[in-house]
């Protein structure tokens, strides 16, 4: 009896290093060539994941497609209610304070993380500061693709043509919103990597969802742009953040009231 506690506590503080070993691929992002090359596989897995889908997968897609399609039948009444609420201190705020959350806040944010890791000794900040500007950088490339190919015209075109005008490439660049991306990519990361502090989280995705909103009240962006620049931002940093590791090979330890054991993990 004795020897079968002994080795469960054993067992147990294995499992206890191990999920200190695992947790700890967060602090392990540098600025050198596995980084860069990170960018590459991060690249290769966004691109080939739904031939990877699994039937559930699928259906979560549709949804999301379908759900943004729908909401688009809502753009116009959404952007008209935001209109009528605006007024001289609530333009002023999202001028000064909400609309540089696309490039000039978010410099600034990563720059002071990274920042903070160097002065600190702090490699979890520098890791995240790291994989936030990557996450920034792929979200925004791929919002590209359907920002050029669908062409479509912004809330605050002149001519007034309203919510379902797509002109085909190059010709309107509305869907989704860039700042929402930029926002979500950057918050997702840091929700991620601080996700034992319970307040980060709901910091990070109140403060991107706020300079997501400021688009459609400064009448840039329709709410399904927003709505699908958050997805697309939300979806590229949970999977930067979980592919963080310089190392292929991964042991993760697992376990219920019946057994614990470890899996191995191996990303290619």
């Amino acid at each position: 009896m004795m020897n079968k506690l002994q080795n469960k506590g054993i067992l147990f503080l294995l499992l206890i290093m191990l999920s200190n070993v695992v947790f700890a691929q967060i602090d392990t992002v540098r600025f050198n060539k596995h980084y860069f090359k990170k960018y590459w596989t991060d690249t290769k897995a966004i691109v080939t994941s739904p031939a990877r889908w699994q039937h559930n997968d699928w259906i979560t897609f549709g949804v999301l497609i379908s759900g943004n399609g729908g909401l688009m039948f809502a753009d116009q009444s959404i952007a008209d209610f935001a209109r009528e609420q605006r007024s001289e201190k609530t333009d002023q705020f999202s001028a000064d304070f909400l609309e540089p959350f696309d490039l000039e806040y978010s410099m600034i944010l990563m720059g002071g993380i990274f920042a903070h890791g160097i002065i600190a000794k702090k490699q979890k900040s520098v890791s995240t500061a790291l994989l936030a500007f990557e996450s920034y950088v792929l979200a925004g490339l791929i919002t590209r693709i359907p920002k050029n190919l669908l062409g479509r015209e912004r809330a605050d075109n002149w001519r007034g043509d309203g919510p379902f005008v797509f002109n085909g490439p190059f010709h309107g660049n509305s869907f989704p919103s860039g700042h929402a991306t930029a926002s979500f990519a950057i918050a997702s990361v840091i929700a991620t990597q601080y996700r034992d502090h319970k307040w980060v989280p709901v910091v990070a995705y109140s403060a991107a969802s706020l300079a997501a909103i400021s688009r459609v009240y400064d009448n840039k962006h329709w709410l399904s742009d927003v709505v699908a620049g958050a997805v697309v931002g939300t979806l590229v940093g949970n999977l930067v953040s979980h592919r963080s590791s310089n190392s292929k090979l991964t042991f993760i330890p697992f376990g219920n009231t019946n057994y614990q054991g470890l899996k191995l993990s191996y990303i290619w």
